[in-house]
């Protein structure tokens, strides 16, 4: 995985070997809705949010928590990034259909991660935010256009873009009234 983003391919072994059912880019959906909505959550409390684990024989469990650690700290600069850094993880598949798939999958576990986190102080969501909760949720149901087609590649990017912009709204929006966590250099 690289520093700055992780690879789906790695964290998909990972997550399988870890015995977590989840795809990359649910997890990263997941880790990345829980940190929207407390700053402050650790990796081990993250690797609680991922789900139910039955490990493969063999399993690293100090690979598992390294990983979310890296993915903790990206996704915390890129949350706090002031150039608007953040980015769902989403695969490089040429395919419509699978992009399509995997940005339904990174948008379901974001709610869900979203969801399963207590936010501090009993934030709600303003009406826009909410708005923002409700097409999220369209986007989780989204079935794939069945033909790769220039209007359809323009609609997926329009949607990716509202998504990656959405996340950032709704981390300042939900952010507590005290200072975000300092995020560590490596």
């Amino acid at each position: 995985m690289s520093a700055l983003k992780p690879e789906a391919e790695p964290l998909d072994a990972l997550l399988h070997s870890s015995g977590l059912g989840c795809s990359a880019f649910t997890a990263h959906g997941v880790l990345s809705g829980c940190l929207v909505a407390d700053d402050s959550l650790s990796a081990a409390r993250l690797a609680k949010a991922l789900g139910e684990r039955h490990p493969a024989p063999g399993h690293d469990e100090a690979a598992l928590g390294a990983a979310i650690e890296d993915i903790r700290l990206e996704l915390l600069r890129a949350l706090n990034d002031p150039d608007l850094g953040f980015e769902p993880l989403l695969s490089e598949d040429d395919d419509l259909a699978r992009r399509s798939h995997a940005l339904a999958q990174w948008v379901d576990g974001f709610l869900g991660g979203l969801g399963q986190t207590p936010r501090l102080g009993g934030l709600k969501p303003s009406p826009e935010a909410a708005e923002i909760l409700r097409d999220f949720a369209e986007i989780a149901r989204l079935q794939p256009e069945p033909e790769d087609s220039e209007e359809n590649e323009e609609a997926f990017a329009e949607l990716g873009e509202y998504v990656r912009v959405g996340v950032m709204l709704l981390a300042e929006e939900l952010a507590p009234e005290r200072p975000r966590q300092p995020i560590p250099v490596q």
